[in-house]
């Protein structure tokens, strides 16, 4: 379908009305969920024979949601066979077409003055046989709730229906933290369904992974796979951007108005640095990102007092077969004293969970803001405060590094959050300047998770402020 289509045929497919499906299908005939969705309309109007013909143009969406293996009679077989071969030498006349007028492109390409027009390079490690372009226009979505053949075959409706799919369109789960409703955003999603534009968005190869939610037997999926790995990598660096953006938006007002704006010097160092993905991210959408996260911001006008979404996170889990989108919400940090824990959180997804040590009574709870950041307080890398340090809401509270790691998991500070430095330094890269932090009890999972390799991005700013001394209560 194309990206202009009305909502009102978009509500008529969804509900199946017959008239409009076969339309969809006599425009779009590779499309199997309309074969499948206009067979069963048939079916329950009586005409079995319409019914099988389309089922037999549904092919394994049809075996998949039925479980059984279509059989026709030879008088509707033969048709099917006619129609197959028109469809063969149509796609045949427009792939020459297609031949022929890319050809004549690239030949002007060739002969055209050379202009500098390379992008940067992002760093994630491409699929084989993949395009950056191909990466940038996947699609990756989480499916809530239960997974169910029922649930699976819902979100899929709404992938192929309501999402234009360009390129690639994955299916996943996202896997819980032990028994609580965290998702773990590290922990490799169950991979569900893989769909595959060809040529047009009309074209699309499903691909079932997973064998529980068809019934059937499933696909290789270990393209998709590497292509959820990629996509992780660089939905990283956009969750930073945005949560930058949104933090900027907030602490001044305004909009940034380039992306050195967030990586200005100390004391309004959002960021260190951006990955050269994020700077090509920032220019790419800058209209359609400032004005979604504007809107985010001015909905969610005090984020250090919000509530922790695990009430909101049992429903998702619960209701089924809904398309959700991770790392859509701005991170924030939340520190658990019962189990010593501080995690990034965006939504219900649970980006990084360190070991922290903490002071027991003496730690603070409630809300508070990242009001400053600085590399090597006080001059030092190796002191007391560690090599970063983030004050909370302006306070002699802080999120720091430390010279005792046997501290962590211990109440021995005077009621700082101590970090080991690993931990503290990909922290201080990744959360941007303004982030909220929430600090109680029994908030969190224990099971710890952080990347073997850390997070990081190029320092393009001065961090350091010598003219302080820095009296945090350690």
């Amino acid at each position: 379908m194309k990206p202009d289509r009305t909502e009102d045929k978009l509500q008529a497919f969804l509900k199946r009305d017959p008239f409009y499906l076969k339309t969809y299908v006599r425009e779009h005939p590779d499309n199997k969920m309309a074969w499948y969705l206009l067979g069963r309309e048939y079916e329950e109007q009586g005409k079995k024979g319409k019914a099988l013909y389309c089922y037999a143009q549904a092919g394994e969406i049809y075996e998949a949601y039925e479980n059984q293996t279509i059989q026709l009679p030879p008088d509707v077989l033969e048709p099917i066979r006619q129609w197959k071969a028109r469809a063969v030498r149509s796609r045949r006349k427009r792939y020459l077409r297609w031949t022929a007028l890319s050809l004549v492109a690239a030949a002007a390409i060739v002969y055209a003055p050379l202009h500098n027009t390379e992008s940067p390079k992002a760093e994630s490690v491409l699929p084989a046989g993949m395009t950056p372009q191909q990466l940038q226009e996947t699609k990756v979505y989480y499916l809530s709730g239960p997974k169910s053949k029922e649930a699976v075959g819902s979100a899929l409706q709404e992938m192929l229906l309501q999402e234009w799919i360009a390129s690639y369109g994955i299916l996943t789960r996202g896997v819980a933290i032990g028994q609580t409703h965290w998702i773990g955003w590290l922990k490799k999603p169950e991979l569900l369904i893989s769909v595959e534009a060809k040529g047009d968005a009309s074209q699309q190869q499903i691909s079932y992974l997973d064998r529980a939610s068809c019934n059937c037997q499933p696909g290789d999926s270990g393209k998709a796979a590497e292509i959820v790995a990629a996509w992780m990598i660089r939905q990283e660096q956009e969750l930073a951007l945005r949560s930058a953006v949104a933090s900027y938006i907030r602490r001044t007002g305004r909009a940034p108005e380039s992306p050195s704006d967030l990586t200005q010097s100390y004391p309004s160092n959002t960021l260190p640095g951006l990955t050269p993905y994020m700077q090509e991210q920032y220019e790419r959408q800058k209209e359609t990102m400032i004005t979604e996260i504007a809107a985010w911001v001015r909905q969610h006008p005090q984020p250090a007092g919000e509530p922790l979404p695990a009430q909101a996170s049992a429903a998702a889990q619960t209701a089924g077969g809904k398309l959700t989108k991770p790392l859509n919400e701005p991170m924030r940090i939340v520190v658990d004293k019962t189990a010593h824990r501080l995690a990034v959180l965006s939504g219900n997804m649970i980006v990084r969970n360190y070991p922290v040590g903490l002071g027991g009574d003496r730690t603070p709870e409630g809300s508070f803001t990242i009001s400053e950041k600085v590399r090597n307080p006080n001059g030092k890398s190796n002191g007391e405060f560690g090599s970063r340090g983030m004050t909370l809401s302006d306070t002699q509270y802080a999120i720091h590094g430390t010279n005792k790691p046997a501290s962590m998991e211990k109440d021995q500070s005077l009621g700082c959050v101590r970090m080991l430095k690993d931990d503290v330094e990909e922290l201080f890269d990744l959360v941007p300047l303004g982030t909220p932090v929430t600090i109680g009890k029994g908030l969190l999972p224990e099971e710890i998770e952080r990347r073997e390799a850390p997070y990081t991005v190029p320092l393009f700013s001065e961090e350091t402020n010598p003219g302080k001394v820095y009296k945090w209560l350690d």
